[in-house]
């Protein structure tokens, strides 16, 4: 008020003095607009914000008057303004920002680093450098992408995230595990990846690991990013970081989510009441008995199997993690527990996490750094995919009127029902959920991971560090069958236990020297040396006539039919290194050498030597285009080199013995009077010339960044030759064996991949769009020597009768795909018996008129015609040919984020194109004949009501028989089928207290959220679900068994920070 009297003073004299009564009027007014707008104006105090961390020495400035402030050491300012006042926001690296004040009184703002990406630290193997100065092909997965997908196994997050990165799930079971490919598929063994956590390389998937523990996940694809690993790194790398302590302060986080699935979809079957007469009607066709009680409808009881077995599904996840420290000691804590009830009935899954990392800093010389990761997991899915499993499902007969016991699943006494033996008809069938509810089946594993660092720094620059580690595991199962399983008075029980433990250690050495000199040239090199040793011991056993149902252990056994036990040990010893050359912080040259000693290779061929070489170069800091103001960022580079692939049996260059192999176990049978006699026999040929399987790549990249940063792109063209990979190749007959194990052939993968992002922050709403799609084009360029193609023998429990070769599904042959689909052409259905019979004439004169059918003798009106296409007029085994792939031609993922204030908004996209399906499950709705063509089974609505019939002269569905001689059900392409789809992965909606509200909490931060996940697909396939991974290797994906079903999920969260 003083400001305003002293202002009114000078006003006064100066009027007083020019005699104006009109001028000190307005003067007046002005004064009275000044004091309403003093009396509007108020305090509002902030923090500025990045990643969490408050930003000191911020400008923050009131828009259109120069009214402004600075923020403290912790990012918080104080500031008056009024309450329509507009803030503009900078800093030095971050982009400016500009928020309306909107009546607030405390207000936080997140900036947003300028060149946070180009800054962002990678690890790139043995060391970590800043993303403008990679030069090989890296994508990476942050702990908040993570974050926005709820998951059971952390490998699952990484679908659709990266590019050249394709994650399939095998299937919807719980804790069930998931198919990881990096720039596609280069061998007919395993093609995982290697996996790299916290420094230490793991095999086996990550379901270990707690995904909420998890920093970064950065996934190496080209040689010069992978060579450094060697020998193991041939299908790609994925280096995982886990979160460790901080130095201002300790926060304590509580996770807790709850999640809940639906139902799965069911497949449409005949009901009891349309399944009786029909079946009875076929049956009859084949002199069949039938249960008399099939012939009335009206009195069978149905049972929709579905039904019985699917129920709705429940995840918890609940996480705690302390993290904190100061400049000398970090500390980060955490704790979990994963229990996911599956949609089957008595399927679930358990995982219990503990961890600990500590890093001490006694000096600026000196850092002693220790990790420890424990984890323990619980879980059974007793009815799981396959024919055994959810595929046995729709062949189940719907009713058990007639049965003597019960016609019920099961009775309020306890009672199943089942079918009776004797009856034909009914041979094959039982009651799947009397198998499911009596079985004990259960699979435990603890698992330790643990690791020890000691670094010193004894002149600026240099690093000397040694780490040793153990990664330790047990596992403990067992099957179990009571003595009324089947419920039958003939029942048995039956017991099986396993138990093995791995224990591993790796001892690693390494120096590292950084140096820039004359900020012109910059040097940075790491090389060490690395041994590692892993053990494996396995014992168990089997049999029957338990001593007590009651009793769960081999000495309660009494007629043991099978005990086993082995152990086996191999080490890798290793030496590295990497130099990277910087002129001018912008012409960028890295070269990379690992040699690596294998104890899987025989004397000769135990080391190799895998080099790699990549340089970029970044255009954004030469004269001609940094005064283009537009662009941000723009780099290109390029790199070539070599990794391998040691993950192959052990000792498959030496000849293996083996003891006897009769269903006791007890040795060798001689002579006619059969005697058992103890002896051990040559298994296979030795090779000693094994090697490694070989991969060579190169690639060429490109990153873009315009409208500061705002827009960025980045493109990659690969070309990967993966070669000497292992087969079963035929072999002279006087070795003694049908097949050796040789090293031959060569495949090729070869693609693009674009990752395109844009992000844009506008007041208090900030959102991003990002893409990726990657192309794969999968050829094998050649195999053994007049070698043709690799068949699939498929040991998925397929039936081979009647024509239907399902043994052999897929045929990877030379200038095709590895895992090609391989059968017969569908050319329709025959409609007359005139048709039938003018190609059965048309074979017999192609065949010297020797009495020759086109397909079978009995093929009738109604039975699916194929195409004749080697030409000798009639179908034969010559005749299959490729009928699809279950390669994908491109694949990827897109997702939308977007926050206002408090609220955030999640959505993410997952596609795969051009991929084929075989769809077996549709086999079997199409087939009245069971497994081994004995009994009946029930069969797809669909089929049943458009099925080929004298008057429904179907084209497409073939008729109905109880014995499908003409082989109408063998592999074909009517059963290949579209598997392109397009799934809402996640939505994910979440809202954050004011933090005024949280503090009158005293909690930091409190965030609840909404999710849900596979809420929508499109697809063309009639199949459940078109997201099919490998049931059996590399050369058994894509086919639909009946897999365990994925579901749509409905997540609730709370997440708070102490």
């Amino acid at each position: 008020m003083n400001n305003s009297f002293s202002l009114w003073r000078l006003i006064s004299s100066y009027a007083s003095e020019s005699k104006n009564r009109s001028f000190r009027f307005l003067c007046f007014i002005f004064l009275l607009s000044s004091q309403c707008l003093f009396a509007q104006q108020g305090t509002i105090r902030g923090r500025v914000l990045a990643d969490g961390t408050g930003v000191p020495g911020a400008t923050v400035q009131v828009k259109g008057t120069a009214s402004g402030t600075q923020t403290n050491d912790k990012g918080e300012f104080t500031l008056t303004v009024s309450p329509n006042s507009i803030l503009i926001i900078s800093a030095i690296g971050f982009t400016t920002q500009e928020v309306r004040v909107n009546n607030r009184m405390n207000i936080d703002i997140q900036l947003e680093s300028a060149t946070k990406t180009l800054e962002q630290l990678v690890v790139v193997g043995y060391g970590t450098t800043k993303r403008k100065d990679l030069t090989g092909a890296i994508s990476s997965v942050s702990a908040s992408q993570i974050e926005k997908v709820p998951v059971s196994t952390l490998d699952q997050a990484l679908q659709g995230r990266a590019t050249g990165v394709q994650v399939t799930n095998n299937d919807g079971s719980p804790g069930a595990a998931v198919s990881v490919r990096i720039r596609g598929i280069g061998t007919f063994g395993d093609n995982s990846p290697l996996y790299v956590v916290d420094g230490y390389p793991i095999s086996g998937g990550l379901s270990n690991l707690n995904p909420s523990d998890i920093a970064t996940i950065d996934i190496l694809k080209d040689a010069s990013a992978t060579a450094i690993y060697g020998n193991r790194a041939a299908n790609g790398v994925v280096v995982i970081t886990t979160k460790r302590g901080r130095k201002d302060g300790i926060q304590v986080t509580v996770d807790a989510v709850n999640s809940f699935q639906s139902k799965p979809k069911k497949f449409k079957v005949l009901t009891a009441q349309q399944f009786g007469p029909f079946a009875t009607e076929i049956a009859k066709q084949s002199n069949y008995e039938v249960l008399p009680e099939w012939s009335n409808p009206s009195s069978l009881r149905n049972i929709d199997w579905q039904d019985e077995v699917y129920q709705m599904g429940l995840r918890q996840n609940y996480n705690i993690a302390v993290r904190g420290g100061n400049d000398k000691v970090q500390t980060a804590f955490s704790a979990g527990m994963l229990d996911h009830k599956g949609v089957v009935i008595e399927s679930y899954y358990k995982r219990y996490n503990a961890g600990l990392n500590l890093d001490y800093t006694p000096s600026s010389w000196l850092k002693v750094s220790n990790s420890v990761k424990y984890a323990r997991t619980d879980g059974t899915v007793r009815l799981g995919s396959g024919q055994s499993g959810i595929g046995n499902l729709t062949k189940l007969i719907p009713t058990m009127t007639g049965n003597p016991l019960t016609d019920q699943v099961k009775d309020a006494n306890g009672n199943y029902g089942y079918f009776t033996k004797g009856k034909t008809v009914t041979s094959g069938s039982n009651n799947i959920v009397a198998d499911i509810e009596t079985q004990d089946t259960r699979n435990a594993n603890n698992n330790l991971l643990a690791s020890s660092s000691l670094e010193v720094t004894p002149v600026s620059g240099l690093r000397l560090k040694t780490n040793f580690g153990i990664n330790y595991s047990d596992y403990s199962g067992y099957y179990f069958t009571p003595t009324n399983h089947r419920v039958e008075p003939a029942g048995y029980p039956f017991y099986s236990q396993s138990a093995n433990n791995t224990f591993e250690w790796l001892w690693e050495n390494t120096v590292a020297y950084t140096k820039t000199f004359n900020k012109i040239h910059s040097v940075d090199f790491v090389g060490g040396v690395s041994a590692q040793q892993n053990t494996f011991r396995q014992i168990g056993g089997s049999g029957s006539q338990m001593v007590s149902d009651e009793l769960r252990d081999l000495g309660s056994v009494q007629r043991l039919a099978n005990i086993f036990g082995n152990q086996q040990s191999w080490s890798l010893a290793s030496q590295f290194g990497r130099l990277s050359y910087k002129l001018l912080d912008r012409y960028i040259v890295t070269g990379t050498i690992r040699r690596d000693g294998s104890s899987r290779f025989s004397d000769g061929n135990k080391w190799g030597v895998f080099p790699s070489v990549s340089a970029s170069w970044r255009m954004i800091d030469e004269n001609f285009i940094k005064d283009i103001k537009w662009i941000s960022d723009l780099k290109i580079r390029g790199s070539y080199g070599t990794a391998g692939n040691q993950n192959i049996g052990l000792f498959q260059y030496q000849g293996n013995y083996g003891s006897g192999t009769t269903q006791d176990n007890r040795g060798y049978v001689f002579g006619a009077s059969k005697v058992f006699y103890d002896g051990i026999a040559l298994q296979n040929l030795p090779n000693k010339n094994l090697v490694w399987e070989t991969s060579k790549q190169g690639n060429i990249g490109l990153d873009v960044s315009v409208l500061d940063n705002r827009l960025s792109l980045t493109a990659d063209y690969y070309r990967r030759v993966s070669s000497d990979f292992l087969l079963q190749i035929a072999v002279p007959a006087q070795t003694g064996f049908p097949q050796a194990t040789k090293n031959v052939g060569s495949i090729e993968n070869k693609g693009i991949e674009l990752g395109l992002s844009y992000r844009k922050t506008t007041g208090d709403f900030t959102w991003e769009v990002a893409g990726n799609v990657t192309t794969v084009k999968n050829k094998i360029l050649k195999l053994a020597p007049g070698q043709t193609g690799q068949t699939n023998f498929s040991n998925l429990g397929f039936p081979d009768y009647g024509g239907n070769t399902w043994q052999v599904f897929s045929n990877s042959m030379v200038g095709g795909s590895l895992g090609a689909f391989y059968g017969f052409k569908s050319a329709g259905i025959f409609q007359s018996q005139q048709e039938i019979d003018e190609l059965n004439a048309a074979a017999t004169k192609k065949n010297n008129n020797q009495v020759t059918y086109y397909q079978a003798s009995t093929t009738s009106p109604g039975d699916r015609k194929f195409m004749d296409l080697d030409g000798d007029g009639k179908i034969t085994d010559a005749d299959r040919t490729i009928i699809g792939s279950p390669i994908p031609k491109f694949y990827g993922g897109v997702n939308y984020d977007a926050s206002y204030k408090n609220f955030d908004l999640s959505l993410f996209f997952y596609y795969s194109v051009g991929n084929d399906i075989f769809n077996y499950a549709r086999r079997n709705l199409e087939s009245l004949a069971t497994n081994g063509g004995v009994g009946v089974q029930n069969v797809g609505e669909d089929w049943y009501l458009h099925r080929w019939t004298p008057t429904n002269p179907s084209t497409t569905m073939a008729r109905a028989v109880r014995e499908d001689v003409n082989g109408n059900g063998r592999p074909s392409d009517y059963y290949v089928e579209d598997g392109s789809y397009l799934r809402l992965r996640s939505l994910m909606l979440g809202y954050t207290l004011p933090s005024e509200i949280a503090k009158r909490l005293h909690v930091g931060k409190v965030r609840v959220y909404v999710s849900g996940q596979n809420l929508f697909t499109i697809t063309g396939y009639s199949g459940l679900d078109p997201e099919i991974g490998e049931q059996s290797g590399t050369t058994a994906s894509g086919i639909d068994l009946g897999t365990f079903p994925s579901t749509r999920n409905f997540t609730v969260g709370l997440n708070v920070q102490f």
